[in-house]
């Protein structure tokens, strides 16, 4: 725990495709395989050496055992030497061995002093370790030919030296064929492995670009099956994220213009709404001062609540504007129109309001109300402010898949000079797939027409079908 912990932080990075093994740090995966294909490599020597050398010291063993076996049968197949040469006959039984590559005679009297001895054939010697580790501990066979004096013996002592030397240059030619197989076996597991990670550095760079803010990354899916996996598995990855960054533009594209178009609505709704309640307080601000004048005081009091009235309007209204940006339900559109109609019976009391709603427009979603509901106060401020007119009749009705809204003024002047509220008018309509139209025909006409959301063969103009044509 703990010894490493920058590179628990750091994990390292590849470096070419040669792993990177400083003192006192970790391998990288190329690095482990490699350090595992060299501890199997000399695992496998160090076997393989072990098996040869063990087959030589058998073979030794084996060798040697028949070479006495031999050698006792052949002594005991000898004939015993005439009278004549019996003295000289121990030199000559035991000389009859020198040569011999693993066998060497001794004759010795009865108390094992050595009389005489054959001598092996020379050839070259081993390194005495590999001697030693395989000469075999085997006890000499103690003979008593025919024609040997009394307590005379003929012993036969196996030599390995010879055989140790010969299975020590087969082992030599062993070992450097195991070795030679080895590093081919090793290099080419090397090589293999090196060729088979190699798209590990590229899946690498691949996530570094991705991180680094570059969003068209794509790897090709090449190499070994689980490594082209890991390949596709990353391009399915960057192609998603691809998806994901586009829709957040996307959102934030509509978050900027739905504010905008929240800042418009904001400021039509201020003009719209507030315009004529200021109005209204300057009209009945002027009628006071000329009640004043003329000192007719007991009008005065009805001037005051008349401004009364119109500043708390003011402020129902912001407070209906920010309920709305809080998305807090208002006013339905009945009751929006009799409010209207209430404010200018005290603005402007010579003028006769009828109004008609379809009781059907009560269930209006928000939308559709807010426009209809702007429009209305519009048409009836425009014309009572400008027109000089003596009846506005408000007329709206549901059917047929149309929401139809009508103003209609006896005024002499009409609403076609250029001004933020006919164009406020405008824009709301559009944006919900209506229409605005203005004629002049006993006076003027305001007709609003906005598709009905509710029908089931029109489609909302703000529905996400709507939207994306």
């Amino acid at each position: 725990m703990g010894h490493f912990p920058e590179h628990r932080k750091n994990p390292p990075r590849w470096t070419g495709f040669l792993p990177s093994w400083p003192f006192g740090t970790r391998l990288s995966l190329l690095g482990r395989l490699l350090r595992a294909l060299a501890m199997a490599a000399l695992i496998g020597l160090a076997a393989g050496s072990g098996l040869a050398a063990w087959q030589a010291t058998r073979s030794i063993r084996v060798e040697l055992a028949a070479a006495l076996a031999n050698a006792r049968a052949d002594m005991a197949a000898t004939p015993p030497p005439p009278a004549a040469s019996a003295a000289g006959w121990p030199a000559t039984l035991c000389d009859s061995f020198d040569g011999n590559r693993h066998i060497q005679a001794q004759i010795t009297d009865h108390t094992g002093q050595v009389l005489h001895q054959s001598r092996l054939a020379a050839g070259p010697r081993p390194p005495a370790w590999f001697l030693r580790a395989t000469a075999p501990a085997m006890a000499p066979v103690i003979l008593t030919p025919t024609g040997l004096p009394a307590g005379w013996h003929l012993r036969l002592r196996a030599d390995a030296t010879n055989e140790a030397a010969e299975r020590w240059g087969e082992l030599r030619v062993q070992l450097a064929t195991i070795t030679l197989l080895v590093l081919l076996i090793a290099g080419s597991c090397c090589v293999v492995v090196i060729r088979g990670l190699r798209p590990l550095a590229t899946l690498s760079d691949g996530y570094a670009r991705i991180a680094a803010g570059e969003e068209m990354v794509d790897l090709p899916e090449a190499g070994p099956a689980d490594i082209a996996g890991q390949a596709a598995s990353f391009n399915r990855m960057a192609r998603a994220l691809r998806t994901a960054t586009a829709q957040n533009r996307h959102l934030q594209d509509q978050v900027t213009r739905i504010a905008e178009e929240e800042r418009a609505d904001i400021a039509r709704d201020l003009h719209d709404e507030v315009g004529p309640l200021l109005f209204g307080i300057t009209t009945f601000t002027a009628t006071l001062a000329r009640a004043a004048q003329e000192g007719r005081h007991d009008a005065i009091p009805a001037q005051v609540r008349a401004i009364q009235d119109a500043t708390g309007s003011i402020q129902r209204t912001l407070r209906a504007i920010l309920q709305r940006l809080h998305d807090t339900p208002g006013h339905r559109l009945p009751d929006t129109l009799e409010g209207i109609v209430l404010f200018w019976n005290i603005v402007a009391p010579h003028i006769v309001f009828t109004v008609f709603c379809d009781p059907a427009l009560a269930t209006l979603d928000d939308m559709t109300d807010d426009a209809l509901s702007h429009v209305a106060q519009e048409a009836v401020s425009n014309a009572a402010r400008h027109g000089r007119p003596s009846r506005i009749a408000l007329h709206a009705t549901r059917g047929g898949g149309r929401i139809v809204l009508s103003v209609h003024d006896d005024g002499t002047a009409g609403p076609h000079a250029p001004g933020f509220g006919l164009a406020g008018m405008h824009c709301r309509l559009a944006a919900l797939g209506g229409s605005l139209e203005i004629t002049r025909e006993r006076g003027w006409t305001v007709l609003a027409s906005l598709p009905d959301p509710d029908h089931p063969l029109i489609p909302h103009p703000m529905a996400p079908e709507a939207h994306d044509a």
